[in-house]
């Protein structure tokens, strides 16, 4: 019976940390024996819950049972006591109250992990969700602050390589592929010597010249974006746009012809 309960306590906790949208950031983000412990609180939770389910049930039997027999007028002359019978049932070698407590764990943690409004969130949901998480995180914080309010993110590569552009989404619950998608608005490298930044490509001025936006037809900006891996990202920061027009006075004085 011991062995029964531990399983379904780690199996439900398990489900529902991997699948639970807040609890399994929590979970991505834990390691070595934490992520035991993570699963046992969220497996005791339920554990409780079913504990309570059985208890209330149990408590109608009886409260069944003393009505019934304080008419037996109606419901006959014998000793009516389910409470008991309940207590006394066994199916499979176990004890019926231990059946149905961990059958109420399971249909809980099922609900809460796949019916319940909260693993099921909209999108004003999930940005509620990022955002509450992100304020612990300064790599997510930033990258939220760029998708919520639309402003640039300067990535710099290990490579070196410099993207600027718009943040549309973040990956942060898989440790082998985190990721963040960008939509490009300039690119570059950085000088070895002098460590400026040299622009290569202008995607801005190729979208404005060719009408392409984030809702136009039949390309937008998004068939442009770029799929950039965290752990391939050496830094990160906003990008005041002020700094274009340095970008492109720098590279205008080195273009610009000696005397």
């Amino acid at each position: 019976m011991g062995t029964a309960i531990f399983m379904v306590l780690m199996v439900c906790g398990y489900w529902y940390t991997s699948r639970d949208l807040s609890t399994r950031f929590q979970f991505k983000r834990t390691s070595g024996w934490d992520v035991y412990f993570l699963v046992a609180l969220n497996g005791c939770i339920f554990v409780l819950q079913g504990i309570l389910a059985t208890a209330i049930l149990w408590l109608l039997l009886l409260l069944t049972s003393m009505t019934m027999n304080e008419f037996p007028q109606w419901f006959g002359p014998e000793d009516h006591r389910y409470h008991m019978t309940f207590m006394n049932w066994s199916f499979l070698g176990i004890q019926a109250p231990v059946v149905i407590m961990l059958a109420f764990a399971i249909l809980f943690c099922l609900y809460r992990s796949n019916w319940a409004r909260s693993a099921r969130l909209d999108s004003a949901g999930r940005r509620e969700l990022y955002k509450h998480l992100s304020r612990a995180n300064g790599v997510e914080g930033l990258l939220y602050q760029c998708m919520e309010q639309g402003e640039l993110a300067w990535v710099t590569m290990k490579s070196q390589r410099i993207y600027i552009g718009m943040i549309h989404t973040a990956t942060f619950d898989r440790e082998d592929a985190n990721n963040i998608v960008l939509i490009p608005m300039l690119s570059g490298y950085r000088d070895h010597q002098t460590l400026d930044l040299r622009v290569e490509h202008n995607y801005s001025a190729w979208y404005e010249r060719h009408n392409i936006t984030l809702t136009s037809k039949p390309r937008t900006a998004l068939d442009f974006r770029k799929v950039i891996l965290l752990d391939q990202i050496e830094s990160l920061s906003l990008f005041e746009p002020s700094q274009t027009l340095s970008f492109a006075m720098r590279d205008e004085r080195d273009k610009a012809p000696q005397r």
